[in-house]
């Protein structure tokens, strides 16, 4: 069995591409987005492109908040993992 070091290395671990959370709550979000989504094409048909840009924006942003809170998790975990290994070596 690889460690996580070499998984890294090798590609095998990608959190990025983890699939999208199948809990009820995120799938009860998801679905009013939808909808809300839907209703405001039905309703205004001719700002579909502004809705399609603003969505793509929407996105990006996401993205960038999940890099940023991976970021800070990854950073937390090592901070954590050297407080242990000095804890040890005393």
């Amino acid at each position: 069995m690889t460690n996580i070091i070499q998984k890294l290395y090798y590609g095998e671990l990608c959190p990025c591409e983890k699939p999208a959370p199948s809990t009820e709550r995120y799938i009860k979000t998801k679905k009013t987005i939808c909808s809300a989504e839907q209703q405001l094409l039905e309703r205004f048909p001719e700002c579909k492109e502004l809705l399609d840009e603003y969505t793509d924006v929407l996105h990006i942003e996401s993205q960038l908040e999940c890099e940023a809170d991976f970021i800070r998790g990854f950073r937390l975990g090592a901070a954590l993992m050297l407080d242990i290994l000095e804890i040890q070596n005393q």
